[in-house]
Protein backbone atom coordinates (compact mmCIF):
# COMPACT_ATOMS: atom_id res chain seq x y z
CA UNK A 1 0.00 0.00 0.00
CA UNK A 2 1.04 3.55 -0.61
CA UNK A 3 1.84 5.72 2.37
CA UNK A 4 -0.16 8.54 0.79
CA UNK A 5 -3.73 8.91 2.07
CA UNK A 6 -6.49 8.27 -0.43
CA UNK A 7 -8.54 11.32 -1.36
CA UNK A 8 -12.32 11.24 -0.98
CA UNK A 9 -12.69 11.74 -4.75
CA UNK A 10 -10.53 8.71 -5.49
CA UNK A 11 -12.34 6.58 -2.94
CA UNK A 12 -15.64 7.65 -4.45
CA UNK A 13 -14.38 6.59 -7.88
CA UNK A 14 -13.21 3.22 -6.52
CA UNK A 15 -16.66 2.73 -5.01
CA UNK A 16 -18.39 3.67 -8.26
CA UNK A 17 -16.22 1.39 -10.40
CA UNK A 18 -16.52 -1.49 -7.94
CA UNK A 19 -20.29 -1.14 -8.06
CA UNK A 20 -20.25 -1.30 -11.86
CA UNK A 21 -17.99 -4.35 -11.91
CA UNK A 22 -20.08 -6.04 -9.22
CA UNK A 23 -23.16 -5.50 -11.40
CA UNK A 24 -21.39 -7.16 -14.35
CA UNK A 25 -20.23 -10.09 -12.21
CA UNK A 26 -23.68 -10.71 -10.75
CA UNK A 27 -25.24 -10.44 -14.21
CA UNK A 28 -22.77 -13.03 -15.52
CA UNK A 29 -23.60 -15.35 -12.62
CA UNK A 30 -27.33 -15.03 -13.29
CA UNK A 31 -26.78 -15.80 -16.97
CA UNK A 32 -24.48 -18.76 -16.11
CA UNK A 33 -21.53 -17.12 -17.83
CA UNK A 34 -18.02 -17.59 -16.48
CA UNK A 35 -16.66 -14.91 -14.16
CA UNK A 36 -12.91 -14.34 -14.35
CA UNK A 37 -11.15 -14.89 -11.03
CA UNK A 38 -9.43 -11.55 -11.59
CA UNK A 39 -12.80 -9.78 -11.36
CA UNK A 40 -13.56 -11.38 -7.99
CA UNK A 41 -10.08 -10.60 -6.66
CA UNK A 42 -10.42 -6.99 -7.85
CA UNK A 43 -13.78 -6.61 -6.14
CA UNK A 44 -12.51 -8.08 -2.88
CA UNK A 45 -9.46 -5.78 -2.98
CA UNK A 46 -11.74 -2.80 -3.55
CA UNK A 47 -13.93 -3.90 -0.64
CA UNK A 48 -10.92 -4.16 1.69
CA UNK A 49 -9.70 -0.73 0.61
CA UNK A 50 -13.09 0.93 1.03
CA UNK A 51 -13.62 -0.69 4.44
CA UNK A 52 -10.13 0.43 5.52
CA UNK A 53 -11.12 4.05 4.85
CA UNK A 54 -14.63 3.72 6.29
CA UNK A 55 -16.39 4.10 2.95
CA UNK A 56 -19.69 2.20 2.72
CA UNK A 57 -19.64 -0.59 0.15
CA UNK A 58 -22.04 -0.42 -2.79
CA UNK A 59 -24.90 -2.87 -2.18
CA UNK A 60 -23.93 -5.17 -5.05
CA UNK A 61 -20.36 -5.31 -3.78
CA UNK A 62 -21.67 -6.16 -0.31
CA UNK A 63 -23.54 -9.07 -1.86
CA UNK A 64 -20.40 -10.41 -3.54
CA UNK A 65 -18.36 -10.06 -0.35
CA UNK A 66 -21.09 -11.88 1.58
CA UNK A 67 -21.18 -14.67 -1.01
CA UNK A 68 -17.38 -14.96 -0.93
CA UNK A 69 -17.38 -15.24 2.86
CA UNK A 70 -20.15 -17.84 2.73
CA UNK A 71 -18.23 -19.83 0.11
CA UNK A 72 -15.11 -19.77 2.27
CA UNK A 73 -16.95 -21.40 5.19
Amino acid sequence: MSTQAASPDRLSEVSRLAGLLADQVLDAQIMNRPVPDKHIRTLLSAAFLLEEYGVPLPSLLQQIVHDAKRGAD
